[in-house]
């Protein structure tokens, strides 16, 4: 059947013109250049309400994915993943409509569809094998969305490349990873559903990090521990990880341990526990800051490299 948008935009111009003026359009219509102009219209017809259609659907799913998001909902990655499948469609539609305009008046581009048509086994093959990578990653897009190994908003490691960053944007084809120098690292979907991920959040935000302080081995290791395990629980990051059970057992808040003798240092580790990946690099900052001030008035030195010449 062949398309009637052509004749229906003919039909558009010349009803809304001034009575005088239809019966030239209708004449200026049937001739080669306005051939030209009713084809040209159609296609921009096409193309005007595609963009319509996408703009619209766009503008809704972004403000959904942006309540799921604000929400902490964790479907905010498959609204994204569906509207960029859309998208996708809502193009393709577009192209095929451009294609049933042109070649319903141009019998030129009815020969060339022809032709396509009849070597469609070929360009199956060939489409077939240029789009393995796509549709692979498509699909472990699709994985990552039902299995959640990660999802917009955590705090990821990609182990084999050393690339640690949060999580911003899963689309078809790969996923966002945005750094913390606030750098972006596109990885294809298929790599990070076969790569091994560290994931920060997953099931359980809270982290636990190594707090590692040197003490020169004249100094009292008791006292230093007590300070060091004092300066943590004064800080407003702390969060205590016990139970009632060890609680009731008396499990100290912070645990400190001698971990190294080292050549120069007694080396003394604190397992700091805090909410969330940001938090707890921000309290290991402070902490670096105030127990050297604490240990700097109760006289315990932080031990250094230093070497010591004996003459002979």
């Amino acid at each position: 059947m062949e398309s009637q948008v052509p004749d229906k935009v003919v039909e558009a111009v010349t009803d809304v013109a001034p009575e005088g003026v239809r019966q030239q359009l209708r004449e200026f219509f049937t001739t080669d250049l306005g051939h030209l102009v009713q084809i040209v219209l159609s296609v921009l017809l096409v193309v005007l309400l595609m963009v319509l259609i996408r703009n619209i659907a766009a503008h809704f799913l972004r403000r959904l994915e942006k309540r799921l998001r604000a929400q902490g909902n964790t479907s905010a990655a498959l609204i994204g993943f569906c509207g960029h499948l859309l998208m996708g469609v809502i193009y393709i539609c577009g192209a095929v409509s451009v294609l049933g305009v042109l070649s319903s008046t141009i019998g030129a581009v009815q020969d060339i569809l022809n032709k396509l048509l009849a070597a469609g086994g070929i360009i199956t093959v060939v489409a077939g094998l240029a789009s393995q990578e796509a549709l692979g990653s498509m699909v472990s897009g699709i994985m990552i969305l039902v299995f959640k190994p990660f999802t917009l908003g955590d705090v990821v490691r990609y182990v084999d490349n050393d690339i640690s960053g949060v999580v911003e944007e899963i689309t078809v084809h790969h996923t966002t990873i945005r750094t913390w120098e606030n750098k972006r690292v596109i990885v294809p979907n298929s790599k990070m559903n076969s790569a091994i991920i560290e994931n920060a959040d997953y099931a359980d935000s809270k982290v636990c990090v190594f707090l590692d302080i040197g003490i020169t081995y004249e100094s009292d290791i008791e006292r230093a521990k007590d300070l060091l395990s004092a300066e943590i629980e004064k800080h407003p990051s702390f969060f205590d990880y016990r139970t009632v059970d060890d609680r009731m057992n008396g499990a100290p808040p912070v645990v400190v341990r001698v971990v190294e003798l080292a050549d120069s240092a007694v080396v003394l580790r604190a397992w700091l526990w805090a909410r969330d990946n940001g938090t707890a690099a921000v309290m290991k900052s402070d902490l670096l800051q105030s127990v050297k001030g604490a240990y700097d008035r109760a006289g315990i030195d932080i031990a250094y490299p230093h070497l010591v010449v004996v003459n002979k």
